[in-house]
């Protein structure tokens, strides 16, 4: 079936409408909160500018390698578990639309929770491919990107199938988003690709703002508006991405 980009839209505006109140108050909870406290409480990781080769005897080397691995050890397993949070707010949100019989928000949270692991290896299992693909690309970064987007649209629908074609392994979604959005790569390439630019573009002067305060005059309350903004962008992007998967997975599994 070939989809359009207005069907899409159309459809993902009228579940917007209808439930935007959920959809607000668990992106709010597991995506907004999350990122916040990211922002406000981990700081950046080491700067790598200086850092041109990978030379162990490189002395700028060695320092980054030092800065890193105290960073890692003291806020590494927060970011992890910060990310967990994220990832589970956003596949409890498709959890809301694709759960059978439309299950309720806890009925939907608990059902994401529960398939969270499969979620996480389909993760792994395509994490593995993905980054062997960047250790290639490293010297042509700016095919990077569009690969990447590419890759993404071909996988959209993995949330999705894991929560509606239950039981389906990790692999067996990954194989059945790759079938379901064949023919239609590019137009979802376009959709994810004007997801990411938005939230970046919204959050551009924020970060901008937030960068220069954190140099200049660290002022605790204006961060903490800045990083909100920010963190709000990140869940509105979150809602948008859902709701992309979800119509197009309805419309994509019922042709």
């Amino acid at each position: 079936m070939r989809l359009r980009a207005t069907s899409l839209y159309a459809d993902a505006w009228g579940l917007w409408r209808a439930d935007w109140h959920i959809l607000t108050a668990v992106a709010g909870m597991f995506v907004f909160l999350p990122e916040l406290a990211m922002s406000l409480l981990i700081p950046d990781q080491p700067d790598s500018s200086k850092v041109t080769i990978i030379d162990i005897n490189d002395p700028a080397f060695h320092a980054y390698q030092e800065k890193l691995a105290a960073w890692l050890a003291d806020y590494g397993l927060l970011c992890v578990l910060a990310l967990l949070i994220i990832v589970f707010g956003q596949f409890a949100l498709t959890a809301i639309y694709l759960t059978p019989r439309r299950a309720t928000v806890g009925r939907a949270l608990l059902g994401a929770l529960k398939l969270m692991p499969r979620l996480l290896l389909a993760s792994m299992v395509l994490a593995l491919p993905m980054g062997l693909l960047n250790f290639l690309l490293l010297g042509v970064p700016f095919l990077l990107v569009p690969i990447t987007v590419l890759v993404t649209a071909r996988m959209l629908l993995i949330a999705p199938a894991i929560l509606a074609a239950r039981p389906i392994g990790a692999i067996a979604a990954i194989r059945r988003s790759f079938m379901l959005t064949r023919g239609n790569t590019l137009l979802l390439a376009s959709v994810v690709l004007a997801i990411l630019l938005a939230l970046s573009l919204v959050a551009l002067p924020f970060r901008a703002f937030d960068e220069w305060l954190l140099h200049n005059g660290p002022n605790p309350v204006a961060r903490m508006i800045v990083d909100a903004f920010i963190a709000g962008a990140a869940a509105v992007a979150a809602i948008a991405m859902t709701l992309v998967q979800v119509t197009a997975w309805r419309r994509l599994s019922s042709s």
